[in-house]
């Protein structure tokens, strides 16, 4: 036995660790900075330069997260929070994009680890495969990476920019418009469902997955009404939420409303809305519709109840394929002047099953319930548009709507 006496000191206990989130409220994994290793990166980027903050900052680049191990090895894209990179992850093969973000304080992150299950798994939203937090210490112009899927296809710009002969200039079909926008639509209504506007729609925005379906990406500039985890009530939906607004100028200024430029506070979903109309204007007309994005008619040709102004300037230019009357009203429906007078995206959602009432309300939306192309029809058209792009009929190739 130890008969030595204690001496009177005090042990002092270590301070315990900081809470750290391993799951987001959606379930996607999060990794820190700690669990990541570099096990080998080139000196040049992939444009053979030295790596810059203002130039491309990685070329082939391997390492590890928690031991499971990754490749850089393309650079796709930047945007306003960071750089977007090819990853292949070595166990499986699979390619995978992941998003190095640049702000310690990343809108899109925050977003990400508050999203709820229901827009995680949302068919039109991307599939985020991880988070890892903090790694500055071993990337340095980065803080955080998003992991996500890899959409295959590209952007809905490219779709609609095509300059293969038989589409170049001539209008995506009124069936493969509306499935598109049905698409964009449907992630748009889950997303105001649970206070989420994205405040950045737009055809670069959209990406197009092998079975042709729409994928929304890039909420850099999203805001959530409340941040913490919504209750549901008793029938499963979320309740009403207060209108997510603004004074600052967002997005695009080609797809912005004329009311973000007022430094007035402005409701974010009427916002998103107007974003709506110039795409599917877009899709038919192929060329921007408002001089902020370089097209022939002005904000001030919004005006009377069928914008007479706007379509006698577009019809006069030469410059756009007809608009068919019905597309005329809805467009005219989603443009209007007094953000308060356009439907928000429940309503739209409402208007593709057929809603009465809704449709009683806003009659331009009749255009949002016709038929859509049939499988056949509207993959023909995305081979014909995008020969070198893979189309392929899969299981949910057939959304509830079509």
């Amino acid at each position: 036995m130890d008969n030595e006496e204690d001496d009177g000191s005090e042990i002092i206990a270590p301070p315990p660790i900081e809470l750290v989130r391993t799951k987001t409220d959606g379930g996607i994994p999060i990794y820190r900075g700690d669990d990541l290793r570099v096990i080998d990166q080139a000196e040049k980027n992939f444009d053979g330069l030295t790596p810059e903050l203002d130039r491309v900052w990685f070329g082939k680049t391997t390492f590890e997260v928690a031991g499971d191990q990754w490749t850089i090895d393309e650079f796709l894209n930047f945007g306003a929070e960071g750089q977007t990179y090819s990853v292949i992850q070595a166990e499986t093969g699979q390619r995978y994009a992941a998003k190095f973000c640049s702000d310690q304080n990343s809108l899109e992150v925050s977003l990400l680890q508050s999203l709820p299950q229901a827009l995680v798994s949302h068919p039109n939203f991307l599939t985020y495969l991880q988070l890892v937090t903090d790694v500055s210490s071993v990337f340095s112009y980065a803080r955080h990476i998003i992991f996500m899927e890899h959409v295959p296809n590209g952007e809905l710009f490219e779709f609609i920019a095509s300059g293969e002969a038989s589409v170049a200039g001539k209008p995506v079909s009124q069936g493969t418009c509306r499935r598109f926008l049905q698409d964009v639509i449907s992630g748009m209504a889950e997303c105001y469902r649970y206070g989420i506007t994205h405040r950045d729609l737009k055809p670069e925005n959209l990406l197009i997955n092998a079975e042709g379906r729409i994928i929304i990406i890039d909420m850099g500039h999203a805001k959530r009404t409340v941040p913490q985890v919504i209750r549901c009530n008793t029938a499963g939906e979320p309740p009403p939420l207060a209108r997510a607004t603004t004074r600052n100028r967002y997005g695009t200024e080609a797809f912005n409303a004329p009311e973000s430029v007022t430094g007035k506070s402005y409701d974010c979903q009427q916002s998103d809305i107007w974003a709506i109309g110039v795409i599917a204007f877009m899709l038919h007309g192929k060329l921007p519709a408002f001089s902020q994005g370089g097209g022939v008619a002005d904000w001030k040709d919004i005006t009377g109840p069928d914008n007479d102004g706007f379509w006698k300037k577009i019809q006069s230019s030469g410059y756009y394929s007809p608009f068919p009357d019905d597309m005329k009203k809805f467009l005219n429906c989603l443009w209007r002047k007094d953000p308060a007078e356009r439907p928000n995206f429940l309503q739209l959602d409402d208007a593709l099953r057929g809603e009465p009432d809704v449709l009683q309300q806003f009659p331009g939306l009749e255009w949002l319930n016709q038929p859509v192309n049939d499988m056949e029809d509207f993959m023909a058209e995305l081979r014909r548009t995008q020969p070198s792009k893979t189309f392929t009929v899969g299981s949910s190739a057939s959304p509830q709507r079509w």
